[in-house]
């Protein structure tokens, strides 16, 4: 079965402050092949999406987390579609 891929748009804004952020820190042409790159990441999940692991961020079985490099794409799975919620990049955790 193939699913088909929404972006919504807090995962749109999240998609630009990345964006943003990247360009900021190192350049416009790293920003946009990071971008481009985490998309093609995010359009695996039209097969199979329920590889990824149950989402650590809520109780409801239908949302997923996919790690790509130090993000975590938040999904949820509904009928056939796949709804990307929100990107955000991973902390590390110290004590």
């Amino acid at each position: 079965m193939r699913y088909k891929v929404i972006v919504e748009p807090e995962a749109v804004q999240d998609l630009l402050g990345i964006k943003r952020y990247i360009t900021e820190q190192d350049s416009i042409t790293k920003s946009v092949t990071f971008i481009s790159e985490l998309k093609k990441s995010i359009n695996t999940l039209v097969e199979m999406p329920h590889r990824c692991r149950k989402s650590l961020y809520t109780d409801d079985e239908n949302v997923h987390d996919m790690i790509y490099k130090s993000y975590t794409i938040v999904f949820k799975i509904i009928d056939t579609n796949v709804h990307i919620l929100t990107i955000f990049r991973q902390r590390e955790y110290k004590l």
